[in-house]
């Protein structure tokens, strides 16, 4: 498996849209190969559906057949991710569509909240001591900074290397299967307009 792969295939980029194969490709977190059964089963998915999208996932490039098992008549195909990490270049987003761009940015946003309503529907929903399995399991941050670009570009590389440090860890006893989301952008100025707006409809109450 590669370190980095770019993504510049206009068919590629367009399934990285699909909630669906956004899921798959975050399931290879721990680098482990897996059937299109397996995936299937571990995402709760529907297995001849989610067979669609894991091919589809293929024929674009984002993900690989590695290896190949025979168990009695039945022929296993494993798949894994083509890199550890897959980046989209962002130029080729803006080409391609402005509502595809959007849709792409915000997939890992509605696949992340979809996964922490279920967890935290299922806390509330559970007795005393099914909540204490969630104790210290939960970690919040949100910060603006002021950097320069040198700044930006050492900070995105450390948290980067401590991400890889933690994902090298192998599901075993003792450990639970956590999700960790982070993003970082530019923040525009505010337009006064949009003030004024919001000051009018505070007065209408």
């Amino acid at each position: 498996m590669k370190e980095f792969f770019e993504v510049t295939d206009p068919e590629a980029l367009k399934s990285l849209a699909i909630p669906e194969r956004v899921k798959i490709l975050e399931l290879f977190e721990d680098l482990e190969p897996r059937t299109a059964k397996q995936i299937a089963t571990e995402l709760g998915e529907n297995a001849a559906r989610l067979h669609y999208h894991v091919k589809e996932l293929v024929r674009v490039g984002l993900l690989e057949q590695v290896d190949t098992r025979v168990k009695g008549s039945i022929v296993e195909k494993y798949y894994e991710p083509v890199a550890k990490v897959i980046q989209v270049k962002l130029q080729l987003m803006i080409e391609e569509n402005a509502q595809q761009l959007s849709d792409i940015m915000f997939t890992p946003f509605r696949t992340t909240e979809k996964d922490l309503l279920r967890t935290l529907n299922r806390l509330v929903a559970s007795d005393h001591d099914v909540r204490k399995e969630y104790k210290n399991t939960f970690a919040f941050n949100l910060a603006e900074f002021y950097l320069s670009q040198e700044e930006r570009n050492q900070m995105v590389e450390e948290i980067s290397a401590l991400i890889q440090k933690y994902k090298a860890y192998k599901n075993e006893p003792g450990r639970r299967k956590l999700k960790y989301f982070n993003i970082l952008f530019p923040l525009t100025p505010a337009d006064p307009a949009d003030d004024q707006d919001d000051d009018f409809e505070d007065t209408q109450e």
